[in-house]
């Protein structure tokens, strides 16, 4: 069952369509209901023909290196937290699997075009993000006017609480997140050892673009599933808000990323991008039904209380 995660064709609803309100009806109708069927069950979903630039990836990826590369010292000079969202964290920085030994890998936050960039030691990695975060905001935005559509609501529902996505930090947590997993080859014992803790994100949605080392499971139907990267594809996956939002019929869906059984890929490093989409910092989220599934809560306040707990740096 290593296809768990179904694929879903955006078509024409992809950004090679320059606007949202330029695709026929018919196939916002289909995808709104896929998406609303894989969020419903898995949680997680691929979604080939998006229309986001492989090269803007590609280039990402490389500048992304260049600085996990550096020197450790230097790496630490740009280090966030809870507060200060944009930065460096080193390994064992962000522990979200408490029964981990050790989490290693690395990771460079941002939230918005202007925040904290390493410009003194990696020049191009400020130009890299800025050039994919346009396409990956858009592509969110017809994203959830799907989901609202499949919800019932008004299409511009999601997008409207998501307005300052990636524009202004102190508005909105949504995050552009270079991640580095190194090599595990000089590791003195594997045991209690992973790349990422099992856990679940704390936003709305998230948009992962991968290598092709894998790594990354999902957990369904209580077993771990690969969700083997799928080339020219970008993974979705649903965060606790909207789960909040939906009162539970959407799934923010456990995950982690193992160490290799080959030791060949242990001794490769392995990239990805995340994208954590959040909502605007004073949305409030509560059960769309009106039920008291779940208590409200701000977005901000729900994102750093998990920071905390995931002793965040």
């Amino acid at each position: 069952m290593e296809d768990v995660i179904p694929i879903i064709d955006l078509d024409k609803l992809g950004l090679q369509t320059a606007k949202f309100e330029d695709v026929d009806q018919t196939l916002v109708d289909r995808v709104s209901k896929e998406l609303d069927s894989a969020f419903s069950t898995v949680g997680f979903v691929y979604l080939k023909n998006h229309g986001v630039d492989q090269e803007l990836v590609d280039n990402l990826f490389q500048r992304s290196k260049s600085f996990f590369h550096l020197p450790e010292a230097i790496k630490e000079t740009y280090r966030c937290g809870v507060e200060n969202c944009d930065g460096y964290t080193g390994r064992d920085g962000e522990i979200l699997d408490t029964s981990a030994r050790h989490e290693i890998r690395e990771s460079y936050d941002v939230a918005s075009p202007n925040g904290l960039y390493p410009d003194e030691h990696a020049p191009e990695f400020r130009q890299a993000i800025n050039d994919l975060a346009p396409p990956m905001c858009e592509l969110t935005l017809r994203l959830l006017s799907c989901m609202a559509l499949a919800l019932g609501l008004d299409k511009n529902f999601f997008g409207d609480k998501h307005s300052y996505m990636f524009k202004a930090a102190e508005k909105n947590r949504t995050i552009f997140r270079t991640l580095y997993y190194p090599s595990l080859a000089d590791t003195d014992t594997l045991a209690g050892v992973v790349r990422c803790g099992l856990h679940s994100d704390y936003g709305t949605i998230t948009l992962l673009l991968q290598d092709d080392m894998g790594g990354l499971e999902i957990l369904s139907q209580g077993k771990w599933f690969p969700a083997k990267p799928i080339p020219g594809t970008i993974m979705i996956n649903l965060g606790d808000m909207m789960q909040f939002w939906t009162s539970d019929r959407y799934v923010a869906t456990v995950h982690r990323v193992v160490v290799p059984e080959e030791e060949i890929r242990r001794r490769t490093p392995r990239q990805s991008i995340a994208f954590f989409v959040h909502p605007d910092n004073d949305v409030m989220i509560a059960p769309l039904d009106g039920s008291g599934k779940h208590q409200p809560v701000d977005a901000l306040s729900y994102v750093k209380s998990r920071l905390i707990a995931s002793s965040y740096k």
